[in-house]
């Protein structure tokens, strides 16, 4: 199973990383088990026919139909005690802001509000697909935790019914004043990728393609035919740019755990967020351009990818490269995890890693000795890595 370590990674060593929103300023600790208790969540749900070695394989309506099975036979959003209603006194335990008890993450702003609900005054909710273009209150698609969010007043009137999008006349969330103190603009996201990730969660639980629809099925969750000005999102490739230019925050994630805890599923673009690309990539007006890769094992196995990128894993848990090199795009790649994000292509997307990536020999079933591409030479004792001449090396984070 693929796992998301990358997010982690820059938590325990202390740095602020690209995208990870106000949540990443939370104390440390209260940052591991958070991400630990998102991990154990997302493996435990992801089984069977539905593992990621099965899902990453496949694209099209073929990935939208297993996807779409899932989601049905996870939610429990049509049984009694789930309703427009019941979202009030949920979203403390699902939007919790983890840098103070008892408040939670506003939508759009970010802003950190009191969690009980007052009538409305603080906070209402907001339907990040409008009621008005088919997720009505009264049915399931309409009390959604997944996609119903918390909103400060102010900011949900601003928007109204209006479709995301980036050209005049769309809902544009960059366009909204972050509202927390534990904010950076400068190395955090912004809720576009948000937006787009919850617009994909309604039409693959809601939708229909390729004659694949589950019992939660409404028509009016047509992604495709909701597209433009009087529907939900401007365009696919505007979509898919939002979702690869703001990846997913912790934010995301701890809510993700939420709203499973909530209503049984989740969403599948905040865990794996390559399967958007692997689902719409040959949508009519997806531009494509070619890859090729020379020493990697590439999961998905790209053979098309998008202007705006990808978002892949090099190599096999036990075997991951050292360094990869990424023409044709801006690249950036974690060793530990394997993730490859890639973005702005500008042609064809050539991928290489050095092979073999390393020799290694290990005593008594521990790595003892490890020469990697460079030819340096690592030996390790109880654990620790020094270099050739006995020096100490530094931690790798």
């Amino acid at each position: 199973m693929k796992k998301t370590l990358f997010f982690l990674l820059a938590l325990i060593a202390g740095t602020t990383a690209h995208a990870i929103d106000m949540q990443a300023h939370m104390g440390l600790k209260a940052a591991q088990e958070s991400y630990t208790n998102y991990v154990s969540k997302q493996n435990a749900y992801y089984t069977g026919d539905y593992q990621y070695d099965s899902l990453c394989i496949k694209s099209g309506d073929a990935l939208f139909g297993v996807l779409n099975a899932l989601m049905g036979a996870t939610s429990r959003i049509n049984q009694s005690g789930f309703s427009y209603n019941s979202l009030r006194g949920a979203y403390v335990n699902v939007d919790k802001d983890l840098n103070i008890s008892g408040n939670i993450i506003g939508y759009y702003d970010g802003s950190s509000m009191n969690g009980t609900w007052d009538g409305g005054k603080t906070y209402n909710r907001e339907h990040t697909w409008p009621q008005s273009k088919g997720a009505d209150k009264s049915i399931a698609m309409g009390h959604d935790m997944q996609s119903v969010r918390p909103a400060s007043v102010a900011v949900n009137s601003d928007r109204g019914n209006t479709a995301y999008g980036e050209s005049s006349g769309y809902y544009d969330p960059n366009d909204v004043s972050i509202n927390n103190s534990y904010y950076n603009p400068a190395n955090m996201g912004s809720y576009r990728g948000d937006c787009a990730r919850v617009i994909l969660y309604d039409y693959v639980v809601y939708g229909s393609a390729g004659g694949h629809q589950n019992t939660l099925y409404n028509g009016n969750a047509q992604l495709l035919a909701k597209l433009g000005a009087n529907g939900v999102f401007e365009s696919i490739p505007v979509l898919l740019k939002w979702h690869m230019n703001d990846p997913v925050s912790l934010t995301e994630m701890v809510r993700n755990d939420g709203a499973q805890n909530y209503q049984g599923n989740r969403n599948p673009f905040i865990d794996f967020p390559e399967l958007a690309i692997q689902m719409l990539k040959d949508v009519n007006g997806v531009q494509t351009y070619s890859v090729s890769t020379t020493g990697t094992n590439l999961w998905p196995n790209y053979t098309l990818t998008l202007s705006d990128g990808f978002v892949g894993y090099v190599g096999t848990p036990n075997d991951r490269p050292e360094e990869v090199t990424v023409t044709g795009a801006t690249a950036s790649y974690d060793s530990i995890s394997g993730r490859l994000i890639v973005t702005n292509v500008t042609g064809a997307v050539s991928i290489v890693a050095p092979s073999p990536t390393a020799l290694e020999l290990t005593r008594d079933g521990q790595q003892a000795i490890k020469v990697i591409q460079n030819g340096q030479i690592v030996i390790y004792k109880n654990g620790k890595a020094f270099s050739m001449f006995g020096q100490p090396l530094p931690d790798r984070h």
